[in-house]
């Protein structure tokens, strides 16, 4: 540059920048590698479920507290559903619907069978159900029964 001269550069548009950015190697950002589920809870309907755990929890952050019930199917099928903890909720939330079918008191839910018939958006509906009869093997109804007969 000479005395008065001004250097002008170039103004780069957004999409220039973006391409310019991507075009460097090391400045690529890590892929996340994290999935998405729709609605965040993992179960299927009309698979009967025992809940197999009941846990509070609350967020790091925004500390919200809610309710995390995990779920086994029989065919060792896992799920979870998350409950969010609030004063006053309605018969078709999430947590309304399990106070509903089972109660208010988490501890009386381990161990109980549902059925989830539909499970979408102020569309929810759980039936509590006996768990299923295990299916009867020679091994079982043989020598197993005549051992705790006899005990």
């Amino acid at each position: 540059m000479k005395g008065g001269d001004i250097e002008v550069r170039k103004r780069y548009t957004k999409r220039e920048l973006i391409e310019i950015y991507y075009a460097k190697k090391e400045g690529r950002m890590p892929e996340i590698g994290t999935e998405v589920r729709e609605g965040a809870d993992d179960v299927k309907l009309n698979i009967p479920y025992e809940i197999v755990n009941v846990e509070d929890v609350q967020t790091d952050v925004a500390m919200y507290k809610g309710i995390r019930v995990e779920l086994l199917s029989v065919k060792a099928q896992t799920g979870t559903v998350m409950l969010w903890k609030r004063p006053v909720t309605g018969t078709g939330s999430k947590l309304g619907v399990f106070i509903t079918k089972l109660g208010s008191n988490t501890d009386r839910w381990l161990h109980k069978w549902v059925i989830f018939r539909e499970w979408e958006a102020k569309k929810r509906l759980i039936e509590l159900v006996p768990a299923p009869a295990e299916r009867v093997t020679k091994a079982k109804t043989s020598k197993g029964i005549a051992k705790a007969v006899k005990k």
